[in-house]
């Protein structure tokens, strides 16, 4: 069932920009506040935010959001997965039971996922079909429909980095045109991203 979605976009130049985006996603706006003032965005009770990683990065390169995100009420709770080893559709599923099992922990806590890259197009292939329990997820720059980056690496590194076929822009990219998000669905896109230009972050539904 196609879930109501929304879409963000804007010029993402540093991570405190990035933060105020990503609150205002998560607890459900449909609008910015004014990021040149001091703005206070926090959720009623404390939920929780699984933060996904890109290719060829590690858990670290999200740790810039988790101040921001834990003084806006969220819990963050970092996962590390191996980007260069294992097709799309296997870091998919490997991220869906992290989530079911994070859901069965604590039930009653809603769940989000936030994904960067690489960790975008598997969180929405991890949460379709829909997970009961799962919030909100948000996409940073996802290549949703390929990337011409990837595309132009992949005769040289293809037999190094399973997953860079998939995310080439020849064949349509790892979530095509067609693909529903199983949950509520955001993106994050920047109009000056030269590896995946915002017309391939599309995402129906979202």
């Amino acid at each position: 069932m196609m879930k109501a979605g929304f879409w963000l976009s804007a010029i993402i130049g540093r991570w405190n920009w990035l933060a105020p985006l990503l609150a205002v996603s998560l607890i459900g706006c449909n609008s910015l506040p004014d990021l040149t003032e001091e703005t206070e965005l926090k959720v009623a009770q404390q939920e929780n935010v699984v933060v996904v990683h890109g290719l060829f990065r590690t858990q670290r390169a999200m740790r810039p959001l988790r101040t921001p995100l834990s003084d806006a009420g969220f819990n963050v709770i970092e996962y590390r997965y191996p980007s260069t080893r294992k097709s799309v559709d296997e870091l998919g599923c490997e991220l869906r039971q992290f989530l079911i099992d994070q859901i069965a922990l604590e039930p009653q806590v809603p769940l989000h996922v936030v994904g960067h890259s690489l960790g975008a197009v598997i969180a929405v292939k991890a949460t379709t079909p829909t997970i009961t329990g799962i919030g909100r997820v948000v996409q940073i720059s996802p290549p949703n429909l390929g990337s011409p980056w990837a595309g132009s690496l992949e005769g040289m590194l293809g037999s190094w980095i399973a997953s860079i076929e998939e995310l080439s822009n020849r064949e349509g990219g790892p979530l095509p045109l067609g693909t529903i998000p199983g949950s509520t669905t955001g993106v994050i896109a920047a109009n000056s991203d030269t590896l995946v230009p915002q017309e391939l972050t599309h995402l129906d539904g979202a």
